[in-house]
């Protein structure tokens, strides 16, 4: 596991105006965590634990025989903030996600993240707004939004560089969302252990203010060394609700983590078992991803070979599920 600590330092590389003088926070719009007719699927001898998800980015995932068998009912999908205005292809392949999300009955989770043309890039509060509010006019139906994906995570997201935007980014989107028009998570926090991310917390901390948040936690570093000692620490940062949006086990990453079947079963046997015990407030864990992709070369947490084969921590996830429907 030497040699996991470098590469997950990089992990999932994905891709600044200026703003007026920061705001002093008021209170924000109340809101709760969303109930919904969705069963939920919870893992087998833990009452008490999270629900399970997954997380996931192919449209064709939500429509194959084997995802639908799981009886999972919500994904997480990752939406660059500016997509609907840039249009192009990206544009076509969420119309796709979203067309077969809504006919299969899925509900999602859309976590924001950086721009397709240029990771570097980040909008005032007032762009952020108006993308938002185009998003939520083509996609009505959808009620559930993370502020933005592995916010403090600087050498992907342009947010990284500055958490009070970010805390307005959220405090508006809580503001378009009042009176329960839809829900909206604090931020994806990539809970690292780093000095930087926890001052980073602290800063976003002070910029929302005091009352009733859920928060988003990425929490690969911990789960593929089979720890829970970074997420303990986020948890003793922070209050209220928290969903692990993205986690998975690492088949391979780049040249820091070379393709290992058995690290990545023993990472998902753990995963599913053992770290959801953390702590009785994570109340959903979404699980990165369903299939790999052909000739990826830098990242692959799959439960299914690029050629479709179930591979072991396939089956450890859907043991996993129908264990908790006995």
């Amino acid at each position: 596991m030497r040699r996991l600590a470098p590469a997950l330092a990089v992990l999932m590389l994905i891709g600044c105006g200026v703003d007026a003088e920061p705001e002093k926070p008021s209170p924000l719009p109340a809101q709760s965590v969303p109930r919904s007719n969705v069963p939920m699927v919870k893992l087998a001898a833990l009452p008490s634990g999270p629900e399970i998800a997954l997380s996931d980015n192919r449209p064709e995932t939500l429509l194959d025989p084997r995802f639908r068998a799981t009886g999972i009912r919500r994904v997480r999908k990752l939406v660059p903030y500016d997509e609907i205005e840039n249009g192009g292809p990206g544009l076509a392949e969420l119309d796709a996600w979203f067309e077969n999300a809504r006919a299969e009955g899925v509900e999602p989770l859309v976590s924001f993240y950086r721009s397709s043309r240029g990771k570097e890039l980040l909008p005032t509060v007032s762009e952020f707004r108006r993308h938002f509010s185009r998003f939520r006019e083509r996609y009505p139906w959808v009620r559930l939004f993370s502020t933005w994906n592995e916010a403090n995570f600087a050498a992907a997201q342009p947010t990284g560089r500055d958490p009070e935007r970010t805390a307005r980014f959220y405090r508006a989107l809580r503001q378009e969302c009042a009176g329960g028009r839809c829900t909206v998570l604090a931020a994806d926090f990539r809970a690292d252990g780093s000095a930087e991310a926890a001052a980073w917390l602290r800063t976003f901390k002070r910029g929302i203010g005091p009352g009733a948040h859920i928060w988003g936690l990425v929490s690969y570093p911990d789960v593929n060394r089979l720890d829970d000692s970074r997420t303990r620490e986020f948890l003793r940062a922070t209050e209220g609700p928290v969903w692990v949006v993205e986690v998975g086990a690492i088949h391979f990453f780049g040249r820091g983590l070379r393709p290992s079947i058995p690290r990545q079963t023993r990472v998902m046997r753990y995963l599913m078992t053992a770290y959801p015990r953390v702590s009785p407030r994570v109340k959903r864990m979404y699980v990165y991803h369903w299939r790999a992709a052909p000739r990826n070369t830098l990242f692959d947490s799959a439960l299914l070979a690029a050629d479709g084969t179930p591979r072991p921590a396939y089956e450890i996830f859907t043991s996993a599920i129908r264990r908790s429907r006995n």
